[in-house]
């Protein structure tokens, strides 16, 4: 098997350099779908189209018995390249700069294996749209890819790792993520007799700070939370106290009972800050993600499968999740599942996932491609 997945690696990295070339944004992944598509029926897979809007799902093998699912995702980031690359994107502002293009050669690889084995249960490979955005996962279950799923699994690159080696992960993979959006109202004014108004510029700043302070003092700081306010806008002139500041952000936490709770906890802390301000808070928090929860067999399945290909110091026990979101986890809400992090880093490193400068080692494409299989064999066992 290891050696067949040798013989056309050249060939996947052929595709990835075509698809990094023309990346698609999320929702919008219609060219990668039709090369996907195209790929999967000629190799003899029974492939469906336009599930989960641009989604592909390719199944092989017995239909009656239940599938082992692998998830993998397609979409690109609003990014602008800047990594010199002879495949660099060809499309202004979007890059593949989070392994996507990767993640499709793994699963058309492990496809290319599976159609030669005969396995006791179905495979299902799922190329999911809208990964960045967090709603393709939601969108294939709601179409019913999980339909007949005994277990799925997920992969996912992870700069801080060398190239030939893998991370498992016991528990927690990735943290929930969350949006929140604040709207400060104040009272507008002269500039120069701020006491006769409430400057809601004010009171936002405030907020801004004060929520950090309240996460360090009045939350357990073994269960971490990060919130980040990436958008601001307020304020008409310079010489006019803003009547109105809206503020987003975003949210993230590992634990998902805390999670549960942020709303009500944000609500009360940001109206505390703003109403020492004379302001009011008008404060609106929107779950977008749970955390991704590795099911503690599957993940066990992708641990010795891992040892057995890249032998035992190659396998990496992560000690920390991540504060980063994975909407695989909507999956694991509906089927057992696990998801491993794959070594991308090379001789001259890599830069992080996001980067306009990230550049990932395209021999992880078969590393990932042995692990995944390894595993679908074993679950057929």
């Amino acid at each position: 098997m290891i050696k067949k997945i040798d013989s056309f690696n050249g060939e996947l990295i052929d595709i990835r350099r075509h698809i990094h070339a023309h990346p698609e944004l999320s929702g919008l992944e219609n060219q990668t779908a039709i090369l996907i598509s195209g790929y999967l029926k000629k190799i003899g897979w029974r492939v469906k189209e336009s599930v989960g809007r641009t989604g592909i799902v390719a199944d092989f093998g017995p239909e009656d018995k239940g599938f082992i699912g692998l998830r993998v995702d397609m979409d690109a980031l609003p990014i602008s390249e800047n990594t010199n690359l002879s495949f660099s994107s060809k499309i202004d502002g979007v890059m593949h700069a989070c392994g996507h293009d990767l993640h499709i050669c793994i699963g058309l690889g492990v496809a290319k294996i599976i159609k030669d084995l005969k396995l006791k249960f179905g495979t299902r490979i799922i190329f999911q749209p809208a990964e960045e955005i967090a709603c393709g996962a939601r969108w294939m279950i709601d179409d019913g890819v999980t339909n007949e799923l005994k277990q799925i699994l997920g992969v996912h690159v992870f700069p801080e790792l060398f190239v030939g080696t893998v991370g498992i992960k016991e528990g927690s993979l990735t943290a929930a993520a969350g949006e929140l959006s604040i709207e400060i109202i104040g009272k507008s004014g002269h500039g120069a007799r701020p006491h006769e108004g409430v400057d809601a510029i004010w009171a936002a700043s405030k907020v801004i700070s004060g929520i950090q302070e309240a996460i360090t003092r009045k939350l357990d700081p073994l269960d971490p939370v990060v919130i980040t306010f990436g958008k601001i806008n307020g304020g008409n002139a310079y010489n006019i106290l803003s009547e109105k500041v809206n503020i987003t952000g975003t949210i993230r936490c590992t634990s998902l009972q805390l999670f549960r709770e942020m709303g009500d906890w944000l609500n009360f802390n940001i109206s505390s800050i703003a109403n020492s301000c004379g302001a009011e808070a008008k404060i609106k928090f929107r779950e977008i993600v749970p955390p991704v929860n590795n099911d503690f067999d599957m993940n066990k399945v992708l641990r010795d499968s891992a040892i057995q290909i890249l032998g035992h110091e190659n396998v990496i026990e992560l000690q920390k999740p991540s504060l980063g979101a994975e909407d695989f986890a909507e999956f694991l809400n509906e089927v057992p599942g696990a998801m491993f992090r794959l070594g991308v880093s090379g001789k001259k490193g890599c830069a992080p996932l996001h980067s306009s400068e990230f550049d990932p080692d395209e021999s992880a494409i078969s590393v990932g491609i042995k692990v995944i299989t390894e595993s679908i064999v074993k679950l057929n066992n």
